[in-house]
């Protein structure tokens, strides 16, 4: 009596293998894209403030009376 093992051998083993890893590779690139665009939105919010706070630092102009 032979019993059926319906776990994959050889190639198709391999192929499958080959499959998981590059799915995980995909979600880790893509959650290594949204922190980096996490971070980058971060850091331009920061530029930005810290923009207009040296803008506010600026000297008045002189008016003419």
């Amino acid at each position: 009596m032979s019993e059926t093992n319906d776990a994959p051998r050889g190639e198709a083993a391999w192929k499958a293998a080959k499959q998981r890893i590059a799915e995980a590779n995909e979600a880790a690139y893509a959650r290594g894209r949204e922190e980096r665009a996490a971070d980058a939105a971060d850091a331009a919010g920061r530029r930005r403030l810290a923009e207009r706070q040296s803008l506010k630092n600026l000297p008045k102009q002189p008016r003419p009376h």
